[in-house]
């Protein structure tokens, strides 16, 4: 079953194969934990860690990030390939050899403390305040972190992401709410809720929730939670005959039930009564970029709450993505491969970084272009989609390898997109981001490698990377990597001078809905705006598009 339905329920996923340290689990006790409500428990919070916290000046931690779960879920759900495994290892945006990641199970949720322990329907009744402040006293009281460098979540972590910012804006420095609204549950999304917990509530079986076994009107309430969470394109596109969508149905259904706990669940949805930051939003101070997408069932982008809302954050902006075949409905918020790069243009406006000098790059005639390298060199690309890595010969295309041995270790792919994508074919990238540097090398084109009575010393094969060109001679700074065997392109004179030997996975998850229309190839004369409007040109027209965080010889 291609479909996978991510949170609002956020099931635990298959781990990841790891690429970063060992996630610790532990459990932080809040000794009389007084609720809104007036009760008082001594709260157990469970949690997941990777990585380690590293402290800057008068010892405030600079490195932590708080990712949240949605309704039902827990942290640990982040731990699949699909999130973990494009966000977490090494080189990729919230690398957890460089970010200490904190993952909260937040109140009656995951193993902490919750209404199926035993206290059933006299657990306190608690709100997205008390989850909020619960997950504070965690990080304050016994993780020892006194700030975050990023606040994100998924669903209802996306909303616990707004209170975080009102309710404690001096703790961060950005937001990242995903899959979410700034307002009061009410209309549809608060009907959807009602409609689940109804079922449960209305069931004699029940009993105001003391019960021994899960009653009844728990399947009930996963119709209503089925279509809160849906995706009508990819639905039709797993379900299209009326047998199989039945099929389909029973065995969400069934699922979904299996995992549940009835008195949990109401809790759970029941949480968010009380949530609405809207005439808090102006107390938000730290950069906050909200992100939706289209296909959103909870969340329909037609009601213009999230453009209304965001407005009121003095640093707030929102983006609401696209319907594609990638987006997943309200799930989008799980699958980091395509929001990635607006989060890492998010955590680049937000940090403390020096000015980059660009004095080489706008001087071709400098003595570093004049290089020459070794004869064997593997050159490490750290992207939006995670890391790669190409080792370049010199034998195979000496003048090819020369020319991007002296782009790579002089920065000039740094922050580059990569433009071109071409499922089946190749990932095309090389003009640069700065409109003065693309016009200063446009014209410094390198010769064609010698290559005997061959086309090519090398074949276009899958995974090797060659210049682009558009005749003889007219190499410049654009590579691609072929996707598959790319062969016939051998009689047209592209030398391959390297190829891909670690993250092939990394350039095929490369965003590849564009096509052609982000610029196209060399040859397709449509690379005037690129070149004339650089990267305020591609962010504001391909805003999905991976990049180039950073290019380096690694030796």
């Amino acid at each position: 079953m291609r479909l996978l339905l991510a949170l609002l329920l956020f099931a635990a996923p298959p781990a990841a194969a790891q690429s970063y340290s060992t996630p610790v689990e532990g459990d932080f006790t809040i000794d009389g934990f007084r609720f809104d409500d007036g009760s008082v428990l001594d709260l157990r919070q469970h949690y997941t860690t990777i990585g380690e916290p590293r402290r800057g000046e008068a010892g405030m931690v600079r490195n932590a990030v708080i990712i949240m779960h949605g309704t039902t879920g827990s942290g640990s759900g982040f731990l699949g390939d699909r999130f973990a495994g494009v966000l977490f290892g090494k080189g990729q945006l919230l690398d957890a050899s460089e970010y200490f990641i904190i993952l909260p199970d937040a109140i009656g949720h995951g193993q902490s403390s919750r209404p199926s322990e035993g206290l059933g329907g006299q657990f306190p009744k608690y709100t997205y305040d008390d989850m909020v402040r619960a997950q504070y006293r965690l990080l304050t009281e016994h993780l020892g972190v006194n700030h975050l460098r990023l606040v994100t979540g998924t669903s209802m972590g996306g909303m616990f992401s707004w209170v975080w910012g009102y309710t404690y804006p001096e703790f961060m420095d950005a937001l990242l709410p995903l899959a979410s609204l700034p307002v009061e549950i009410a209309g549809r999304n608060r009907m959807l809720r009602k409609m689940i917990m109804d079922p449960i509530r209305n069931d004699p079986a029940w009993n105001g929730g003391d019960y021994d076994e899960q009653p009844p009107g728990l399947r009930e309430a996963m119709y209503g939670l089925i279509v809160m969470v849906s995706s009508p394109l990819q639905y039709q596109l797993s379900a299209p005959t009326r047998e199989e969508s039945e099929a389909y149905m029973d065995r969400l259904v069934d699922n979904y039930t299996s995992r549940m706990d009835a008195n949990n669940l109401i809790y759970a949805f029941d949480a968010s009564r009380f949530y609405n930051p809207a005439p808090h939003l102006q107390k938000i101070t730290a950069p906050l970029l909200a992100i939706n997408s289209a296909d959103d069932q909870v969340n329909p982008p037609e009601l213009g709450i999230l453009e209304e809302e965001t407005a009121k954050v003095p640093n707030g902006r929102s983006v609401v993505l696209p319907i594609t075949s990638m987006t997943r409905g309200h799930g989008t918020h799980s699958n980091p491969t395509i929001w990635g790069p607006y989060l890492a243009r998010l955590m680049a406006e937000t940090e403390e970084a020096p000015e980059v000098g660009r004095s080489a790059l706008l001087d071709p005639k400098a003595p570093a272009w004049q290089e020459e390298a070794p004869e064997s060199f593997l050159a490490r690309f750290l992207t939006t989609e995670g890391a790669f890595s190409i080792r370049a010969n010199r034998d195979w295309a000496p003048i090819g390898a020369d020319r991007f041995y002296q782009l790579v270790k002089n920065g000039f792919y740094d922050g580059v997109h990569v433009n071109r994508v071409v499922d089946g074919f190749i990932a095309q990238f090389g003009l640069s981001g700065d409109p003065a540097v693309t016009a200063v090398w446009k014209q410094k084109r390198i010769s064609d490698d010698p290559v005997g009575d061959h086309p090519v010393g090398e074949s276009n094969t899958r995974g090797r990377i060659a210049f682009a060109t558009t005749g003889p001679d007219t190499r410049s700074t654009q590579v691609f990597i072929s996707l598959v065997d790319n062969s016939r392109l051998d009689d047209e004179g592209f030398s391959p001078f390297g190829e891909v030997v670690d993250g092939m996975d990394v350039v095929d998850r490369l965003y590849s809905l564009y096509g052609e229309n982000a610029g196209g190839g060399m040859r397709a004369g449509q690379q005037g705006p690129i070149e004339e409007g650089g990267t305020a040109y591609l962010v504001e027209n391909y805003p999905l598009l991976d990049f180039i965080l950073r290019a380096e010889i690694v030796r």
